[in-house]
């Protein structure tokens, strides 16, 4: 059976469609072919009056700062001429169309109608139908419109979908698919002309839009519906859509050109009327898609400028990092953008220890994580669980630094400017491992050490006799609190050993080792970041020496 001949079984009963033949599947069907001869006279006949005049072909490009969209009256009904073969004329109204899927569903339901201009359509689903699948297309046969609706429940409708900015007097065909392999009840909608709509919902639709100062006027004319404007980008730099809405009812996105969202803007206290989204541009073509409507009110103008913020300050990846000399004590940038990425890198000594840390204004908190050349990014235990600093120990000439902010869900966006404090607090006095550990002679001794930060460990190495007890006399840190070093005894393997733990005074504190057998044995000097995050504790002298027997 062709395609004609199958649609010939298609009538109408009680002012709906009854589809009375069907198969198990049908994947997405070629787009339907118009008369050529028709639609191209009818397209000549609608175009006439708009694109032809005395300067036609040099016409600047129309932009959304002086585009006006006006409807053009109602274009007539073209009978059976230009219809698509397999296809049912609608014309848009609040009359119910009814569908009764064929056993197992499978079957597209072919639909055309010719568009007004500057017209707003909805594809309404009743309540009481399941989920369908949908593709509007031009007189071109160009896909404006798809989508799944998905909806297993009668008492829940899919969203309507919302069409406008087409092309007056131009055929357009949509097709109808359910979702549901057994679809339970007959199916019903309604192709609704809505209204005035001075800019279109659909992404080939949009309305040109060159970023700058000059404010851009428009209305949300119906429910739920948007307004899309695309513009052109340049790769890194960041634009910002500002707008301001007669109520507190609007949303702001940023899309890319598969539809994806790439920076959004809402009140989730319905309480402002002004918001601001921004986004960083991967190039090419974005679209921006406003939303200004209330179901209480009737349509208002809104204001909305575009601006393009230019390059962001500092590249996110560490080939696109910001060199930072040798010496420098701090570096400023900002958070422009949700997500966005600040990396540095440091010209650093090898063996030395850095601590960075960062103050960070208009954002409520921001994270440093480091990295040394080919490795991740990561949070180290420096940052004691306070994401605003890091520590490292430099292994190359070269070391990375990311900051990244955390912008919080605002009706507009905030720039949060930060700044980077870099502090070089020296050359490890003794080695992190027990390959790399300071031995201590025999004899009593005094130990110099320094724990730059949390990550600093200093090592010692001795050897001890079976049964011996071997103690470890040492200050307190005061620096407004009293702290000092956490300390561990190992055995050559990395072993902890049993120790204790005195205060003996209320300015010392001792360590008591008593050796299980005769061998090599270590001592471990760190700080808890969990008792003192971020404190450097510096010089420490301690004393160590084997007791009497």
């Amino acid at each position: 059976m062709n395609v004609k001949q199958r649609w010939r079984s298609i009538f109408l009963l009680s002012g709906g469609l009854i589809l009375g033949a069907g198969c198990n599947s049908t994947p997405e069907p070629p787009p339907l072919v118009l008369d050529a001869g028709t639609d191209a006279g009818a397209d000549a006949g609608a175009d006439a009056g708009i694109d032809a005049g005395p300067d036609a072909g040099s016409e600047p490009e129309p932009d959304a700062g002086n585009v006006a969209c006006a409807d053009d009256g109602p274009v007539g009904d073209p009978g059976d001429a230009g219809v698509p073969d397999g296809a049912t004329l609608l014309t848009p109204s609040d009359e119910v169309h009814t569908i009764t899927w064929p056993p197992g569903g499978g079957v597209p339901v072919h639909f055309a109608f010719v568009a007004r201009g500057c017209r707003h359509y909805d594809l309404t689903v009743e309540p009481g139908s399941l989920g369908y699948s949908v593709v509007l297309r031009d007189a071109a046969g160009t896909r404006l419109d798809s989508a799944d609706q998905y909806s297993d429940s009668t008492s829940y409708p899919p969203s309507p979908r919302h069409w406008s900015g087409l092309e007056r007097g131009a055929m357009h065909t949509f097709y109808l698919l359910p979702l549901n392999s057994h679809p339970r009840v007959p199916f019903q909608f309604r192709l609704v002309d809505r209204g005035a709509d001075d800019h279109g919902d659909l992404l080939l639709r949009a309305t040109p839009w060159t970023p700058s100062e000059k404010p851009f006027t428009g209305y949300g004319e119906h429910w739920r519906e948007r307004d899309l404007l695309s513009f052109e980008t340049t790769v890194d730099h960041v634009y910002a859509l500002g707008c301001a809405f007669p109520n507190t009812s609007w949303e702001l996105r940023f899309l890319n050109g598969q539809e994806k969202s790439q920076g959004v803007a809402y009140d989730v206290n319905d309480r402002e009327t002004e918001g601001e989204a921004r986004i960083k541009s991967l190039g090419g073509t974005y679209y921006a898609s406003i939303q200004a409507n209330s179901v209480f009110e009737p349509s208002r103008p809104y204001t909305c400028v575009l601006n393009d913020l230019g390059r962001e300050d500092h590249g996110d990846t560490p080939e696109a990092a910001t060199p930072v000399p040798a010496g420098t004590a701090s570096v400023q940038g900002k958070i422009e953008v949700l997500g966005d990425r600040d990396v540095f890198a440091l010209s650093v000594q090898p063996g030395h220890h850095y601590r960075v840390s960062s103050a960070l204004r208009g954002q409520s908190q921001g994270r440093i994580q480091d990295a040394a050349p080919g490795g991740p990014f990561g949070t180290h235990p420096a940052s004691a669980g306070i994401p605003a600093s890091t520590s490292f120990k430099a292994s190359q000439e070269m070391h990375y630094v990311e900051m990244t902010g955390t912008p919080a869900l605002e009706a507009k966006y905030v720039t949060g400017n930060y700044t980077l404090q870099v502090e070089d607090q020296g050359l490890d006095d003794h080695g992190d491992t027990l390959d790399t550990a300071t031995p201590i002679p025999d004899g009593p001794q005094t130990l110099s050490f320094r724990i730059a930060n949390v990550i600093d460990h200093d090592v010692y190495t001795f050897q001890a006799i079976a049964g011996r007890r071997y103690q470890l006399d040492c200050p307190w840190k005061v620096s407004g609190a009293k702290h000092r070093p956490a300390v561990g005894f190992l055995d050559a393997e990395g072993a902890v050993q049993a120790s204790t733990l005195e205060d003996r005074e209320e300015v010392r504190w001792r360590a008591v080792f008593t050796a299980p057998q005769s061998a090599t044995y270590a001592l471990k000097f760190w700080t808890y970041f969990i008792t003192s995050p971020g404190t450097v504790l510096g010089d420490m002298d301690c004393r160590f020496e084997a007791l009497d027997p």
